[in-house]
């Protein structure tokens, strides 16, 4: 894998648990369920950083690499997905806001927006990168 496409890697990540955050927060006051996290707090500020990185690194990447970060972030979203059962079994997304914790809420938020963004990339994916996508999904046995 570029050392580039690593780096964009973790900041999509970054950004994603930033958003993430974000998400929670808007949930949390919306149902007047108030939580209380500074973990939470400084990634909601920091959606904006993580956007201004990705915005950079992508610029410094050539199409080839641009091509292989969206298929690693796309197999690695479809591995979110396929743990969520076991990620989320316990809970029931329909549990009452003000019983959940903060984790509970954390999981379901970002499983929601995981699933989003793997759509979002699958829908954008060209003929040549469902190929390579496929491919490179039956071949996966773990980040470097």
């Amino acid at each position: 894998m570029h050392p580039i496409v690593q780096t964009a890697l973790r900041s999509l990540q970054g950004l994603a648990c930033a958003r993430v955050a974000e998400q929670c927060r808007r949930v949390a006051w919306l149902s007047r369920v108030h939580i209380a996290s500074p973990l939470l707090e400084e990634r909601a500020r920091s959606v904006v950083a993580w956007e201004n990185q990705l915005a950079m690194l992508r610029l410094a990447m050539t199409p080839e690499e641009r091509v292989e970060l969206k298929i690693k972030r796309a197999i690695y979203l479809r591995m979110l997905m396929e743990s969520a059962p076991a990620r989320l079994q316990p809970w029931v997304d329909e549990d009452d806001l003000a019983d959940m914790p903060a984790s509970h809420l954390f999981e379901w938020v970002a499983y929601d927006l995981e699933r989003l963004e793997l759509d979002e990339i699958e829908a954008t994916l060209t003929p040549r990168e469902e190929e390579r996508y496929a491919r490179e999904a039956g071949e996966f046995k773990g980040f470097e």
